[in-house]
């Protein structure tokens, strides 16, 4: 969908999965005029299971992603770079 409507941001936030293992799940989300589109993964090991990103998991045990991956496999799927990749964090939510 994303290819085909080419929306000019996408946004994406980082939740607790508890039934996923490492417990770390992924929210990519756009909108067009009057649809909004979410994405959902979840991490299966060191990866994310359909985007195969990798989970990495910090001192403390914590999983995370690095967002230079994200934005790296959001370009390469969307085979374009002019696409705004923005945290829900950094919006407040």
């Amino acid at each position: 969908m994303a290819i085909a409507l080419r929306p000019e941001f996408l946004a994406y936030t980082v939740q607790n999965a508890p039934l996923s293992r490492p417990p770390i799940g992924l929210r990519l989300v756009f909108a067009t005029e009057s649809v909004q589109y979410v994405f959902l993964d979840f991490a299966n090991g060191n990866a994310f299971k359909r985007t195969k990103l990798p989970v990495h998991t910090n001192e403390s045990g914590d999983a995370y992603f690095k967002e230079e991956d994200l934005k790296n496999f959001i370009y390469s799927e969307l085979n374009r770079k002019d696409i705004s990749i923005v945290s829900f964090e950094v919006l407040g939510y």
